[in-house]
């Protein structure tokens, strides 16, 4: 498969603190890449890098083979890059349908984002039910499902997702990644970041372990699961693998 995303020595910082250390990770076309890891580890600001939401301080970025480093987040977009980001950026003053519509900015399509909108009510009914509502007044859970939906309103190459599971029950988690499943199906391209391992690596073809802001490990599920490094990559601890310490 070809490299959908290209990330070489990516590197970002915050004033004095290194957040990611010349982290390099391919993604390819149509398949469904996680990043794990406990909070700190620099996730967020991988995704972020890449969607221009935060600069990086070094290294490149190839998104279908052109850099991409310098963009501002409006045209990653506009490339095919969508990002939902950790804690459920509804607008709430808004209804649920013109949260919705928000996503489809940038398209001209008038008649397929019609088509767009009803496939996403059906596949979610309370949606439906609640179309003229305040997203505000939405459930942690309904709200996920409004800001992923209004992501794939872009109609994407890629989706990154950032703690999709975050503070959401089993039976809602469920809901989530198989909205994710479905996206896949239709073609899109998944970066999901997770501390939730468990609930990552059942659905990805291949994992990172991040942590430090160094990619410590990558596999499998079935690779990752086997190898008597995984807890101590995750849990940044000394490994006789690389001997590096967070």
């Amino acid at each position: 498969m070809s490299a959908l995303l290209k990330v070489r020595d990516l590197r970002v910082r915050y004033g004095r603190i290194t957040a990611l250390y010349d982290v390099d990770l391919d993604v390819s076309a149509g398949e469904i890449v996680a990043i794990i890891g406990p909070n700190g580890a620099g996730k967020t600001s991988f995704l972020s890098a890449i969607a221009g939401v935060v600069p990086a301080d070094g290294g490149t970025i190839e998104f279908r083979g052109e850099d991409i480093l310098r963009l501002p987040m409006e045209e990653s977009v506009r490339r095919g890059i969508a990002l939902v980001p950790e804690g459920r950026h509804v607008l709430p003053g808004l209804t649920v349908m013109e949260n919705l519509r928000l996503g489809a900015t940038i398209r001209t399509d008038a008649d397929a984002v019609r088509s767009d909108l009803e496939r996403f009510l059906d596949a979610f009914p309370i949606l439906r039910e609640r179309r003229n509502e305040p997203a505000g007044r939405l459930s942690g859970g309904e709200q996920q499902m409004l800001v992923i939906a209004r992501a794939l309103m872009s109609r994407p190459a890629m989706l990154m997702l950032d703690e999709p599971s975050l503070g959401l029950g089993p039976r809602i988690v469920e809901q989530v990644y198989d909205m994710i499943m479905d996206a896949r199906k239709q073609g899109v391209t998944i970066l999901v970041v997770e501390q939730n391992a468990r609930r990552a690596l059942a659905v990805a073809d291949r994992t990172h372990v991040l942590n430090g802001g160094i990619i410590r490990l990558s596999g499998t599920a079935d690779t990752l699961a086997g190898d008597p490094q995984f807890e101590a990559a995750y849990f940044g601890l000394r490994t006789a693998k690389d001997g590096v310490v967070p």
